[in-house]
């Protein structure tokens, strides 16, 4: 049954989904655990490659995706889902489909934080930025939390009358609130709260708490990691989670991976490193591979490919550290980006914050025009994002209204009528990254007899992908990617008069080193040649091995004194 993209899954229902791909799929796809989440719970690692009897996944390049980091982000989670959708039903018909998962492997994480999207998606819903775990301290601090404090099963917002309030109800429609400007006056203002309880309210101060739980899984990772003083949300130390202890060991122990995505929402963009350095400090070819498939993604996405450290910070003065994709490309030379799914000021037609995604700045401040808009689209294509304001007796504060956004499903994620629309490309783009990995192939085996049982072996070993072996520069700067590797295998009877069984080779460009080159000549440096001397009987099975951490392993078999090549 096909998959409806009209919903979005907890986990029970997920794991539905994927064992159903598993059991419809299984020459394609295989469900293994990354690991368990701080409450127990399995973390799905979904692989996809054609199986080969002859070669295991670690054999092949791979391409990472996870989705679902953060906890109310369910969005990437079905962007994810859709993205293995799209690969198994493409397999056999498309030709680049088909040619990933027969020489690549896909490895993909829909929902890295389960505890987190358990309570997002819960009846009763909570909403955390991400685990579970109580953090920094065991116990809630006062100021008011947000809950669903009229079992609707919604959080929706609170309103009350108030002189000293910022804001004012819109002339346009009584649902929309609008900020007050710094010369308003002689209106009814209001101070506007998320709906919630209040801890140790002393009657008239109403700050807002820091959860409970107020971990960010993705401050956590290793690269340029600060403590809590620095950087709200980042653990005790680095890694110090389950759910990102299990991304970091399975990173290590598959040093085939080449690329990355991680799915988020919003805002609708590429973000690409580096969060805290401009780009003048990364490597000029590496700076240029991320501009052509940040441009690429532009293309099938709609979504703009920028630096978070130019375009997406939080506060001019400030940048933050321990994300994911600046591990991934930092310590490991893995190109990442992060996806930000879905905006709905940009699905609304709002513009002034498209031309270089000045998401951030768009948030603090905006004309009063762009909100109507937004209200306008809302009614059209999502009535039930935007709640009218009712009364409510609230045990703390007595009278208040509540109403406004209903945000989990507006600004946090689409409306579900319009996930499918949304993900798609996002699924789409990912299959063009993935195809972009290195590739291996024999250009020419030969095998020239040389008279008495002596014979000259020639391999020439070429690389067909658009990235070279090591995937990036940096890769090999840090000494992430082992290089290329040609071994000749002899049985018992045949022996070496002349070259090494292990040569190493380097690393083969791929065509990305080109791609400033729009006349000249083009170097044949993605192939490498080795020539052996070897005395054998006539007959003789030996074995090439051409082994690469980022571009797989390639064998073949020739038999002597014949030149038939037999190849994998």
């Amino acid at each position: 049954m096909p998959i409806a993209f009209d919903r979005y899954l907890d986990n029970a229902a997920l794991r539905a989904e994927l064992q159903a791909l598993a059991d419809a799929f299984p020459h394609l796809l295989a469900i293994e655990s990354l690991g368990q989440s701080f409450e127990g719970r399995d973390i799905p690692v979904v692989v996809v490659t054609r199986r080969d009897a002859d070669r295991s996944d670690l054999e092949k390049p791979a391409f990472w995706v996870d989705a679902n980091i953060h906890a109310t982000e369910v969005t990437g989670t079905m962007a994810a889902l859709k993205l293995l959708d799209l690969a198994t039903s493409r397999y056999g018909i498309d030709p680049v489909v088909t040619r990933t998962l027969d020489t690549q492997v896909l490895y993909v994480v829909p929902r890295l934080n389960p505890d987190g999207a358990a309570r997002a998606l819960a009846a009763a819903p909570q909403f955390l930025r991400s685990g579970t775990r109580p953090y920094p301290r065991p116990e809630r601090e006062p100021g008011l939390h947000a809950e669903d404090i009229d079992g609707d099963g919604r959080i929706l917002q609170m309103r009350v009358v108030d002189p000293a309030g910022d804001w004012k109800v819109s002339p346009r429609d009584p649902r929309l609130m609008l900020k007050r400007g710094p010369f308003d006056e002689g209106e009814t203002f209001y101070r506007l709260l998320p709906e919630g309880i209040i801890e140790d309210f002393d009657g008239h101060t109403i700050p807002i708490a820091r959860p409970l739980e107020g971990l960010d899984f993705n401050r956590n990772f290793p690269s340029g990691w600060r403590p809590e003083g620095e950087q709200g949300g980042a653990g005790e130390h680095p890694g110090s989670e389950p759910e990102i202890q299990a991304v970091l060991r399975f990173v290590a122990g598959h040093p085939n991976i080449f690329g990355a995505l991680t799915y988020h929402t919003y805002s609708r963009a590429l973000l690409r490193p580096f969060s805290g350095r401009p780009d003048a400090e990364m490597d000029q070819n590496d700076l240029w591979l991320y501009e052509a498939i940040g441009k690429h993604g532009t293309q099938v996405t709609g979504y703009p490919a920028v630096s978070v450290y130019q375009h997406f910070r939080y506060h001019p003065k400030q940048v933050i550290s321990g994300a994911f994709d600046d591990w991934m490309y930092e310590h490991h030379g893995v190109l990442a980006f992060t996806v930000e799914l879905w905006d709905l000021p940009d699905a609304a037609g709002v513009t002034g914050k498209n031309a270089d995604k000045r998401f951030i700045e768009w948030m603090r401040d905006h004309p009063v025009e762009d909100d109507h808009r937004i209200l306008d689209w809302v009614d059209a294509h999502a009535p039930d994002a935007l709640q009218p304001w009712r009364a409510f007796a609230h045990p703390q504060l007595g009278p208040v209204e509540l109403g406004g956004w209903h945000a989990m499903y507006s600004w946090r994620n689409p409306p579900p009528a319009l996930l499918e629309a949304e993900i798609t490309p996002v699924a789409e783009f990912s299959l063009d990254f993935a195809a972009l990995g290195p590739r291996l192939a024999w250009h020419d085996v030969t095998v020239e007899t040389l008279g008495a049982e002596l014979y000259r072996v020639t391999a020439v070993i070429e690389n067909l992908g658009f990235l070279s072996t090591s995937g990036s520069r940096r890769a090999r700067e840090a000494g992430r990617a082992r290089p290329l590797e040609l071994r000749i295998v002899l049985p018992d009877g045949a022996r070496l008069e002349s070259g090494q069984p292990r040569v190493p080779a380097g690393h083969l460009e791929g065509r990305d080193n080109k791609l400033g080159v729009t006349f000249g000549s083009s170097p044949t440096d993605n192939r490498h040649r080795v020539d052996w001397l070897l005395r054998a009987p006539a007959g003789t099975r030996v074995e090439l091995v051409a082994a690469c951490d980022r571009a797989g392993t390639l064998r073949a078999t020739i038999r002597l004194p014949d030149d038939a090549v037999a190849g994998s």
